[in-house]
């Protein structure tokens, strides 16, 4: 399988009451593919409605929102409420849950009975990415891996650095034989293309 040449989409971090809606409209139109936001480290709630301008202008563009998910100001629950909100715009729900399995799941029910909600699965465990697509179909998960926290090792750290106990490396390779080729595919390229509109802006086409 050839990937063919790397290419880097880049998000718009938005802080409320720092990053005005205008600027955010400038770096979408310079080619940005989506909105970021932290409120673990930015100190706000995931629904809180200040957020909602930011949302408004996601909507205008057809871009995804993208939300770090841990425990406290970004629970699964408050996600949740902020994509009913704006069930026209894709949220993409970080790590789907940096915290214990029980997020994980409430996460994955979310996303089952909110169309608009995506999981992402950085720092989840083979097990737990390939329960999760059980859970919710291989359409509604990506594959992530916060790569850039580790540098070039971050595939293959050493000790493990997937929840302690497992590599990246190691990690896929199981995943593939446990979900099959055609779901790997789905969830380690096209749900992303499909979510971002990676497709639309680089002219590619599905991972086949």
């Amino acid at each position: 399988l050839d990937p063919g040449p790397v290419q880097l989409f880049p998000l718009v971090w938005v802080k409320p009451g720092e990053t005005s809606a205008r600027e955010v409209c400038a770096r979408l139109k310079r080619g940005a593919v989506g909105l970021k936001l932290h409120p673990a480290i930015d100190s706000y709630r995931a629904d809180d409605p200040e957020i909602d301008r930011y949302l408004d202008v996601a909507s205008d563009f057809g871009c995804p929102v993208a939300c770090h998910t841990a425990p406290g100001n970004c629970d699964p629950d408050r996600i949740r409420r902020l994509a009913e909100r704006f069930p026209w715009a894709p949220v993409v729900m970080y790590h789907t849950f940096l915290g214990p399995d029980e997020g994980r799941w409430r996460a994955a029910m979310h996303v089952r009975e909110q169309p608009n909600l995506y999981l992402e699965t950085s720092w989840c465990g083979w097990r737990v990415v390939a329960q999760l697509v059980k859970q919710v179909g291989a359409e509604r998960v990506m594959f992530g891996s916060d790569a850039a926290a580790d540098g070039p090792h971050h595939y293959d750290r050493n000790p493990p650095n997937v929840e302690g106990r497992e590599t990246y490396k190691e990690g896929l390779l199981s995943l593939v034989k446990a979900i099959g080729r055609r779901n790997a595919r789905q969830v380690m390229a096209n749900t992303a293309r499909h979510v971002f509109g990676l497709d639309r802006r680089a002219g590619n086409s599905p991972v086949s």
